[in-house]
């Protein structure tokens, strides 16, 4: 059987059958992916709580475990994809990819990195700096003071910046340091078949289908 394509089946379709779930649990798409990877095919979800703050979108291993299991279901039943593949859901990540006008509005004040089809004004292609506030259809950059502000049509990628804040040296004999560090680094591991392992820089449920 040849590898499934990416026009092979509508991910619209799959949208759909996946929104009660989402809903289910209290939590909203933020992205759909199809991809081939080293490992094969893999349908990834990211999602967020609704209402959620922060960067992360406020989503849990447990949360990811959880829409991981019931999402596997949904599509078995539905049979909507016709090969073998890896199931990942996930969450934004605290260096979240920014897709829309809203998202760059959402997250005004917050440090982005913002990659450019064509030069800004000043000649850069990649600027990182605060997002300002910008007019519709333009997006605005604070770069070392100076305000850049590109059409949101040259934007060919941006994502937030995660920043590590300064934490004291915690004094001989208090452990409360070391083990919030152990904790952040496990979110950061590897995800292995089991789902709510956590990867990279999310959350994530993983399963394998078919």
């Amino acid at each position: 059987m040849e590898p499934t394509t990416r026009a092979a089946f509508d991910l619209g379709r799959v949208r759909d059958a996946v929104a009660p779930v989402l809903a289910s649990h209290g939590v909203t798409l933020v992205d759909l992916e199809w991809t081939t990877e080293r490992a094969g095919w893999t349908l990834r979800l990211t999602i967020e709580r609704e209402g959620a703050a922060d960067a992360g979108g406020g989503v849990t291993l447990e949360d990811c475990a959880d829409v991981s299991r019931d999402v596997s279901s949904v599509l078995d039943v539905e049979d909507l994809i016709p090969n073998h593949y890896n199931l990942e859901v996930s969450s934004p990540g605290l260096d979240r990819r920014l897709r829309t006008p809203a998202e760059f509005v959402r997250f005004l004040g917050k440090t982005a990195k913002v990659k450019l089809s064509r030069p800004a004004p000043d000649g850069q292609r990649l600027l990182r700096g605060e997002l300002l506030q910008a007019p519709e259809g333009q997006v605005a950059v604070l770069v070392d003071g100076k305000r850049i502000e590109v059409p949101f049509s040259d934007v060919v990628e941006a994502r937030l910046v995660f920043e590590l804040t300064t934490q004291p040296k915690p004094k001989k004999g208090q452990r409360q340091g070391k083990e919030t560090a152990k904790e952040s680094g496990q979110a950061r591991r590897s995800a292995g078949a089991a789902p709510g392992s956590a990867s990279g820089r999310s959350e994530r449920g993983s399963e394998k289908r078919k």
